[in-house]
C-alpha cells in the first residue's frame, strides 16, 4: 500500500464519520440561502467518498463494488434517521448517494486522468 492509499483511507473514513453525524445531528449546520441544497450535498458528498474509495483500495475492476458498499453506507444513514425519530428516512436522499456515485463513475476516467499525475509522481 502507498502513501496516496493510506491518506486517501484516513481522509474516507473522516469524511464518513463526519457525514454520519450530520446526518444524525437534531439540527446540522445549514449556511441558509434561497434554495434547500439538500439534494445537491447528498450528491457532491456520495461523489466524493466514491473518489476517496477509488484512491483507498485500488483493486482493479471494483468500481461496482466500492459503489454499493457507498449505496449501502448511505441506507443505514437513513434507517438510522429513520430510527432517531427526528430526522426522515428519505428515498430521494438514496436516490441522490447513488447520483452521486454514478456520476462519479461516469467522471472517473477524466478525474483519474486529472489526478493521478499529481498524486502517484515518480
Amino acid at each position: 500500500m502507498n502513501n496516496v492509499e493510506y491518506a486517501a483511507r484516513f481522509v474516507l473514513v473522516a469524511s464518513a464519520a463526519l457525514i454520519l453525524w450530520l446526518a444524525l445531528s437534531p439540527n446540522p449546520p445549514n449556511p441558509g440561502g434561497l434554495f434547500d441544497l439538500d439534494k445537491v450535498n447528498h450528491v457532491a458528498a456520495f461523489l466524493v467518498l466514491s473518489l476517496l474509495a477509488d484512491y483507498s483500495y485500488t483493486v482493479k475492476d471494483a468500481l461496482a463494488q466500492k459503489g454499493a458498499a457507498l449505496f449501502g453506507f448511505g441506507l443505514v444513514i437513513e434507517g438510522l434517521q429513520y430510527w432517531v425519530g427526528y430526522r426522515y428516512f428519505e428515498i430521494a436522499d438514496l436516490i441522490a448517494d447513488g447520483g452521486g456515485i454514478l456520476l462519479y463513475a461516469l467522471l472517473r476516467s477524466r478525474i483519474r486522468r486529472a489526478l493521478d499525475p499529481m498524486l502517484f509522481r515518480a
